[in-house]
């Protein structure tokens, strides 16, 4: 054979390969990024193989998967390096892709398309894996042959093109995020995706951000949510995280820069700062254990509500109620029910519900307890409630501190209330099961007894007016007087 077939051969071999490996990195990105792709090592300062761990993996299946994504994580984790490696996969194997990077400073989001991150990426590929040639260089755009683009944008920006995919980096640290989605979200309506990352603001606990993430986390929005907590990356060990939480705790007199730049789940990070909350954030968390909603045969067919546990027979419940106006620009109206032997949540229930409608279902779901004790909050709309009751129901109302019907929200009663709480939460005995229930618990101020300015407490208030229907009065002799009698509590 001639060396000419020999050489020809050979091209056409190789070209082969390269023809193999091209389309199994169209079909997978996972193969893609952990076969080609480099992240730039700050430190010893050469490009390294992106060897991704198993939460990145998952990561990354998710975010491929869904339209919207949203991921809170700790710091230095290398999930933007994973969604600029993705961008890179969707400009080269999604032709004619629109990739925007924003970040919380013009500045950062031209480094995220620079010669160290994206850029970077980009250029340590093979030759024969990159578009014939570059079509636009410059700090804010990064344009390949095969018509995709990479461009940064400032967060005032970037609302007049149709993306196919967007990178907000450092979503909860950007001032004015909302400013932001209102230009971000429509440049994905036509089908393009949308990945919000951040590590969290503890200075804005109800954050816009935060709110997706929730909100995700509890199925009501279409975000897929991600958390990477500190230890997701190999190295870090927990004599390390002893170490500088130990220097972070003796310099600032918390934990919650702790929980800020490092948090082990995504509680901590979402927690406020504790500094000047009424309970403890580890008073809460140890008095929580998340679940989802069951099905229970013969449960009141009402909207939004929630059960956790099943009715034991011969088991007693108490339920607290916090009653609103219900309508549309009203605070929520909100209840929930826990069982009396272990304050454990067996179910809840928010909504805009005027006064009338609350007490009906909240009767429902007390006769479904075993006719479950009620301790309603007697402000405005709470009169309106008791009326209702009295007229309608023979379940209980228990007696509050001033020993009349239900509690009285003056400044005496709101400070018992949440003392009865606080106490029950340090020593252990309540669990809660209602991730939004938990984060409202963990917002209410010391010094106001109530949520900061424009965030709700009426679940949080509702819980503790459960627990002060089982903790908070001594055993007394119950007076009934009719369906309109009053009963006091009873442990």
């Amino acid at each position: 054979m001639s060396s000419k077939l020999k050489g020809r051969k050979k091209k056409s071999s190789l070209f082969q390969q390269q023809t193999d490996e091209i389309l199994k990195c169209a079909a997978s990105p996972l193969y893609f990024i952990t076969t080609y792709i480099k992240i730039y090592d700050v430190q010893a300062k050469v490009w390294i193989p992106f060897d991704l761990w198993p939460e990145q993996i998952e990561a990354l299946e998710l975010l491929h998967e869904n339209q919207m994504t949203v991921a809170l994580k700790a710091r230095q984790l290398v999930l933007t390096g994973l969604a600029l490696a993705y961008g890179v996969w969707v400009g080269l194997f999604r032709p004619i892709a629109a990739i925007l990077l924003f970040s919380k400073r013009d500045d950062e989001a031209v480094y995220l398309l620079g010669i160290e991150r994206l850029r970077g990426m980009y250029n340590e590929l093979p030759e024969w894996l990159r578009a014939r040639e570059l079509t636009g260089d410059s700090a804010h755009l990064f344009a390949l042959s095969n018509g995709s683009s990479f461009r940064a944008f400032p967060t005032s920006a970037g609302d007049s093109y149709t993306a196919s995919y967007v990178i907000v980096d450092e979503a909860d640290l950007i001032p004015d995020f909302n400013a932001l989605m209102r230009s971000v979200k429509p440049t994905i309506e036509a089908g393009g995706k949308l990945f919000l990352i951040s590590r969290v603001d503890k200075s804005k606990p109800q954050s816009e951000f935060k709110k997706i993430y929730r909100a995700a986390k509890q199925r009501l929005n279409d975000y897929a949510y991600i958390f990477l907590a500190w230890f997701v990356r190999p190295e870090r060990t927990q004599a390390w995280y002893d170490s500088v939480a130990a220097e972070i705790l003796t310099r600032t007199g918390s934990l919650d820069e702790m929980h800020e730049q490092y948090p082990a789940t995504d509680i901590e990070a979402l927690a406020p700062r504790s500094l000047d909350k009424r309970i403890a954030p580890f008073w809460l968390m140890q008095c929580y254990a998340e679940m989802g909603g069951i099905e229970v045969e013969g449960a009141p067919a009402i909207p939004q509500l929630i059960i956790y546990r099943a009715p034991i027979r011969g088991r007693k419940y108490v339920g607290g109620l916090d009653p609103a106006e219900g309508n549309p620009t009203s605070d929520d109206s909100a209840m929930t029910f826990l069982d009396k032997a272990t304050a454990e949540e067996v179910a809840m229930l928010t909504g805009k519900f005027e006064p009338s409608v609350m007490a009906f279902y909240a009767d429902q779901i007390g006769r479904f307890f075993n006719n479950a004790d009620l301790m309603v909050e007697r402000n405005n709309h709470g009169h309106a409630v008791l009326l209702w009751l009295r007229d309608n129901s023979k379940l209980k109302r228990l007696c509050g501190h001033d020993d009349r019907e239900c509690w009285h929200s003056t400044s005496k009663g709101k400070s018992l209330l949440y003392d009865t709480g606080a106490e029950a939460f340090k020593e252990r005995e309540t669990l809660i099961h209602s991730f939004a229930t938990y984060i409202q618990l963990t917002s209410i101020e010391g010094a106001t007894l109530r949520a900061p300015e424009g965030e709700m407490d009426d679940l949080s208030d509702s819980y503790v007016l459960g627990l002060v229907g089982i903790y908070f009065l001594k055993p007394k002799v119950a007076v009934k007087v009719g369906v309109r009698g009053l009963y006091p509590n009873q442990r």
